[in-house]
């Protein structure tokens, strides 16, 4: 596994039309993985519940959430992660697995700080998108959205 010295998850481009990715560097080198709205959210809120199962949840606060990069490396398309915190440790385990089978996992070891900088910073970032229809739950553009709910009358229906 190698050691994480940069953790970061973000999206680049504008609300409706953003590329989520994880950004990892490791001995100076970034690698970035495609990944979805979702599973950046699922992450981040797993990694909060793990650390908080701990009383961790926090540890991350001195720590400078990172960006992402449009120029870095893209290996792959992320499938599946597992994250998982040894008992012994301090240091959390990250398994990035591809939509491809012939793409083998990345495997890294993010310290319990890094892991909090994520989870706090990747919620931000998730909750930054498109606003919400309070009548359906779809995402709206800022010219409103064909809301399944009033059979497509925008009248009215704005963000």
């Amino acid at each position: 596994m190698s050691k994480v010295e940069r953790f970061a998850g973000g999206a680049i481009g504008e609300p409706g039309q953003r590329v989520f990715m994880l950004e990892v560097v490791v001995d100076g080198a970034a690698t970035a993985y495609v990944i979805e709205k979702l599973q950046v959210a699922a992450l981040a809120e797993e990694a909060q519940r793990l650390l908080k199962e701990r009383g961790l949840l926090g540890v991350g606060l001195s720590v400078e959430p990172g960006d992402v990069h449009a120029e870095t490396p893209v290996a792959y398309r992320v499938g599946g992660l597992q994250l998982g915190l040894a008992d012994d440790s301090d240091l959390a385990s990250l398994i990035i697995h591809s939509t491809e089978d012939a793409d083998p996992p990345a495997e890294y070891e993010l310290t319990l700080p890094q892991l909090d900088a994520f989870a706090r910073e990747a919620l931000v970032v998730v909750e930054a998108g498109r606003p919400a229809c309070p009548r359906c739950g779809l995402a709206m553009d800022p010219d409103g959205h064909n809301c399944p709910r009033t059979n497509g009358d925008l009248r009215g229906h704005r963000p």
